[in-house]
């Protein structure tokens, strides 16, 4: 038997924050292809930064070298990386709809998180449609945010608590007989 009431519906800004959360993992994914994409153009740039940096020591055909391999490990961590965050937003996302405060908690901290490493990590040299893609998906995240903690959502998960702490009557009213 459980021992849990039943649980409240989720409100509108509930909903709405997990549409927020598909909608930011869609565009990290297209950020992700945009990025694959144009693989050419950010070895030119890690290139010339490249060449910069180590002056007449290394011939462009070695900066080449080290900047394709260096574009294309980051491709790999980045796709690992990214599909780690958008398995865990999609699955915080549900939970959190599911009135699990704990998953409301880490949802906000990955966002957080995913959103300060966007910021962090750019470079006003990539392809602006690459940047259009993380942006959006970093909007989103803090929409998300905002909707999870909005007054409906706080009124939401307090009384999906109320609920998994409170008996049901039922088992009770069973028990006794």
């Amino acid at each position: 038997m459980s021992s849990h009431g039943p649980k409240p519906s989720a409100p509108t800004a509930m909903r709405v924050s997990f549409v927020l959360v598909a909608a930011s993992v869609v565009a990290t994914v297209a950020g992700l292809v945009l990025t694959f994409a144009h693989r050419d153009e950010l070895v030119r740039i890690v290139q010339d930064a490249t060449a910069d940096m180590v002056g007449g020591i290394l011939s462009q055909s070695a900066v080449g070298d080290i900047a394709g391999a260096s574009i294309d490990d980051s491709l790999r961590s980045s796709a690992v990386f990214q599909g780690i965050c958008c398995a865990a937003l999609m699955l915080l996302g549900v939970l959190a709809t599911r009135g699990k405060n704990w998953a409301r908690v880490l949802l906000t901290v990955v966002a957080v998180f995913t959103v300060l490493a966007a910021f962090l990590s750019g470079d006003a040299r990539y392809p602006s449609v690459i940047v259009f893609a993380v942006m959006a998906a970093q909007v989103l995240q803090v929409g998300t945010v905002i909707s999870l903690w909005l007054p409906a959502s706080n009124e939401f998960f307090q009384r999906s608590k109320a609920a998994d702490t409170a008996p049901l009557t039922e088992a009770y009213a069973l028990r006794l007989r």
